[in-house]
């Protein structure tokens, strides 16, 4: 099952290195906000390049282990690079993972679910390797209305390229709460919650950072085929539309919302 959510090895490193701007923040706080604790075991289900990972392997210590697992292997790549020793990364798709059943204690998954073809065949698989009382935690963008940034964006680069509209469409669905609890329901998971996870990301310099973490998504190569005064006039229009969260001098001032999905296989 391929994601909707594919880069080749130079979107994966600026995905890294612009993307990690607004990404590192819902990562710590979507790990710190679990119940992981040492010795537990878990998984990162679409881990990308490993950001929340990063934040769970102190909490896991002593004697606790965390997997990594994406079906990107460039991204997987940037992953080892950065947290070499401590993660275990595999290379699966989210409806086969090769692991045993009742393996983990907690899976997490940062903006995964809504990039699945089928999120309740993913979210059955997450249930089947977790143990009996295990924690799912994951999150969606919080849509429409709760991400200027991601929205604008997307709703810029569809009007670009046309034929985008149903990936635009699939990472930003509506009504995102009802959608990660209806497909934990689905899924057979109990205790199904949702909570609105939010952060701000500050960017000092707003139009060129636009550009690079933009070619750091699966849009990038529509990006790619603007010239040079059409990538400026793009970023002009996304600096324009989110023109109030943005201070003289200080630069932007960006809300980024998240829903945030806990739920428990059942003993």
């Amino acid at each position: 099952m391929p994601s909707g959510f594919q880069l080749a090895q130079r979107q994966a490193q600026a995905y890294e290195s612009f993307t990690r701007t607004f990404m590192e923040g819902s990562a710590q706080l979507l790990a710190e906000g679990t119940s992981i604790a040492a010795g537990d075991v878990v998984l990162d289900l679409a881990c990308g390049t490993g950001l929340v990972a990063r934040h769970v392997v102190p909490l896991v210590v002593p004697g606790g282990r965390v997997v990594g697992a994406d079906v990107n292997g460039a991204m997987l790549e940037i992953a080892r690079n950065a947290v070499a020793g401590e993660v275990e990364w595999v290379e699966a798709p989210c409806d086969a993972l090769p692991f045993e059943d009742e393996t983990f204690t907690h899976a997490i998954c940062q903006q995964g679910f809504q990039f699945f073809p089928d999120p309740i065949a993913a979210m059955s698989e997450a249930k089947r390797v977790l143990c009996c009382g295990g924690v799912l935690v994951a999150t969606v963008w919080a849509t429409p209305g709760h991400n200027p940034y991601i929205e604008n964006q997307l709703q810029l680069l569809a009007a670009v390229d046309p034929s985008l509209s149903d990936s635009v469409a699939r990472s930003t669905p509506p009504n995102a709460d009802e959608f990660l609890l209806s497909a934990a329901r689905s899924a057979g998971f109990s205790d199904v919650a949702v909570s609105l996870l939010e952060h701000t990301v500050e960017i000092a310099d707003f139009n060129p950072w636009f550009l690079a973490q933009t070619g750091g998504t699966p849009w990038g190569p529509t990006l790619a085929t603007l010239t040079d005064d059409g990538r400026r006039e793009l970023a002009d229009k996304m600096a324009a539309r989110i023109s109030e969260y943005s201070t003289p001098g200080v630069g932007h001032r960006i809300p980024f919302r998240s829903y945030r999905l806990e739920a428990r296989r059942p003993d």
